[in-house]
């Protein structure tokens, strides 16, 4: 037994697979990861794993509380992270970091210190609670069956929190 796994693993070692998919028989086949990674109740996508809080916060409050397991306020930086997100939640509305706080109507939408490009904004958002408000935050919600963004006032305390941490991966050949 012991033989055999030497010789697969020097043939692995050896083919020009390694490190990205493992061959048998000439043949390539991908790694493929499972959510056992993941804290319990957190969701795995995206080699990352996701959870939406169940106590609702203001803005900065759901960014500290993400912190705490050692994730971040998440940001979608693509349609699907953004439906993955929507799953997750079911209805209402999540925080995640995207704010103007800094400058009004330059949003920045970060994941950790990466800036996200991607945007999803609902027809008429951002609109600054239509131009009478303070609404420097966003959130992701699921209104008119549509999963888009929206802002808000940061003091807002009636959202949750999308928290999201780095998933360690566990190899499966």
């Amino acid at each position: 037994m012991y033989v055999k796994l030497l010789v697969w693993l020097t043939v692995l070692l050896d083919s020009c697979c390694f490190g990205v998919v493992a061959s048998v028989d000439q043949r390539c086949y991908t790694f493929a990861y499972n959510d056992s990674s993941c804290p319990e109740s957190w969701h795995y996508w995206g080699n990352s794993c996701y959870k939406i809080t169940e106590t609702r916060f203001s803005w900065e409050d759901a960014k500290d509380e993400c912190r705490n397991p050692g994730g971040v306020l998440a940001t979608p930086s693509s349609d699907q992270e953004n439906e993955f997100i929507t799953q997750l939640l079911a209805d209402g509305m999540v925080w995640i970091d995207c704010n103007d706080k800094d400058v009004e109507g330059t949003w920045e939408c970060r994941e950790g210190n990466a800036e996200v490009a991607y945007r999803n904004w609902y027809d008429g958002e951002p609109n600054n609670g239509a131009g009478g408000g303070d609404e420097d935050c966003a959130v992701v919600s699921i209104w008119n069956n549509k999963r888009q963004w929206h802002d808000l006032s940061c003091i807002h305390r009636l959202e949750r929190a999308v928290c999201k941490m780095a998933g360690r991966q566990v190899l499966h050949v």
